[in-house]
């Protein structure tokens, strides 16, 4: 071989070489794209904040599937430890009607003639009778009352004038009760203004408008002034609260909705914006002490008086987005850890327990900072170039279990701490089932 030649194909694999680097360097960012675009696609409320609505059909069928299964499955298992029959089970109490000892009205239902002979039973003895009570609703009737303001003249001269109730605002108005109950369809039903508008005048026979419906929440909000600052107080004394927003439409403007709940209480705050302004302005957070449950948004750890707690389900969400990346068998592994701590947790709680073991729980926090140490070993910073989203993902998440150990694993060291968020998102999800909503405040008092 010439040197010539030797020369030309030295020069082609270098080429090559060059070629097959680039080639190396497009698959790897070709194969994090589809990645990437992969778990998009497959983001669904299993694995992000994204509500169940959102899911693909696909999704949305397998989850029906599922819950069929296990309906099926819990069937069984209780047809194997016993036979049941339909109905009420022995020693189970009724559902029945009771009869009243004094009904409203009392009708009798006289036999005419005889069923035998035909022979007039009017005055043939009566030797007893059979009771049965029908309960309903009276006839819906309207009733209009007029009230007339009497002038007297004083013999001083004045003529003084009769005070007209409250409700009497014009020379034709509805009454309290009819406000009320439009009010209790278009915000405890959660009617649109328009639907309640129907169901006012099919069900009560008072043929309400729709503007008139539209008017009622403003002119209800008025008369809970006091009401309002009595449950801001109560939250604030609070030992526990669950903090979340969520956005929706307000008339063609984007609004966030803020809560504070726990069990007994739970306070709504309309707000234009969702960062700390909106929670200062509501005034409880600020004034908190207790614990403070939340999603881990930046926003609720600024409220330094709080002593803070992760929801898990949150972070089974996002365990679930990240462990289906390469190399990320740690997230699954702390997914089931963190399971494994609330089933001990209710286990515990069921026993009347007031904590877990010392001995328990401090493995069970062994075993998540060897979890967690394992994550961040498994997201090292790229050579040459930023991390991608995945990577960004993944990184982020085991950082943010290393630094918020205590919040997230509060639930298992103080058992009054709930794993989840729930209580938060089940008050947000039903203020957003309500349409046409006007702008402030909603409240909900449960005792």
């Amino acid at each position: 071989m010439s040197e010539e030649e030797r020369e030309f194909l030295e020069a082609e694999i270098e080429s090559l070489r060059e070629l097959t680097a680039a080639q190396s360097v497009e698959i790897e960012r070709l194969t994090r794209t589809v990645a990437e675009l992969t778990q998009q696609l497959n983001r669904g409320s299993k694995n992000s904040s994204l509500p169940p609505s959102a899911d693909s059909p696909k999704n949305q069928a397998e989850a029906t599937k599922t819950r069929a299964d296990r309906r099926a499955e819990a069937k069984t298992k209780r047809r194997d430890e016993v036979e049941r029959n339909r109905g009420k089970q022995p020693g189970a109490p009724g559902q029945n009607l009771s009869m009243r000892s004094d009904p409203d009205e009392i009708v009798d239902h006289e036999p005419t003639c005889c069923v035998s002979c035909g022979e007039d039973l009017t005055d043939a003895p009566v030797e007893g009778s059979e009771r049965r009570q029908v309960f309903d609703t009276p006839d819906p009737v309207v009733i209009a009352t007029e009230h007339r303001s009497v002038r007297r003249r004083c013999s001083c001269g004045t003529l003084n004038r009769g005070a007209f109730p409250r409700e009497a605002t014009a020379p034709t108005s509805y009454g309290p009760n009819v406000r009320a109950a439009a009010l209790y369809l278009l915000h405890g039903q959660h009617l649109s203004v328009e639907r309640t508008a129907e169901a006012m005048s099919a069900m009560l026979g008072a043929t309400v408008s729709a503007g008139f419906v539209a008017s009622l929440a403003n002119e209800a909000t008025g008369g809970l002034t006091g009401f309002v600052e009595e449950i801001r107080q109560r939250l604030r004394d609070a030992t526990l609260v669950h903090v979340d927003e969520t956005s929706d439409q307000v008339t063609t403007d984007k609004w966030w909705f803020h809560v504070v709940s726990n069990q007994l209480y739970t306070y709504l705050f309309a707000s234009p914006t969702r960062g700390k302004a909106a929670p200062d302005e509501a005034g409880v957070l600020g004034a908190f002490g207790g614990v403070m449950v939340h999603d881990r948004l930046a926003m609720y750890f600024k409220y330094d008086k709080a002593t803070h707690a992760v929801c898990g389900s949150h972070l089974l969400r996002d365990l679930a987005a990240v462990g289906v990346g390469w190399d990320q068998g740690w997230a699954n592994d702390l997914a089931a850890l963190l399971t494994e701590m609330n089933n001990a947790a209710h286990a515990a709680q069921a026993k009347g327990k007031s904590h877990l073991s010392r001995r328990m729980l401090n493995g069970f926090l062994s075993r998540y900072d060897s979890l967690a140490a394992t994550g961040l070993a498994a997201n090292p910073a790229p050579i040459g170039r930023d991390r991608d989203t995945i990577e960004k993902d993944g990184y982020n998440l085991a950082s943010a279990l290393t630094k918020l150990k205590t919040e997230a694993t509060r639930f298992a060291s103080d058992l009054d701490v709930p794993f989840s968020n729930n209580e938060a998102e089940r008050a947000l999800r039903m203020a957003k089932l309500s349409v046409n909503r006007p702008s402030g405040v909603g409240l909900r008092l449960a005792v």
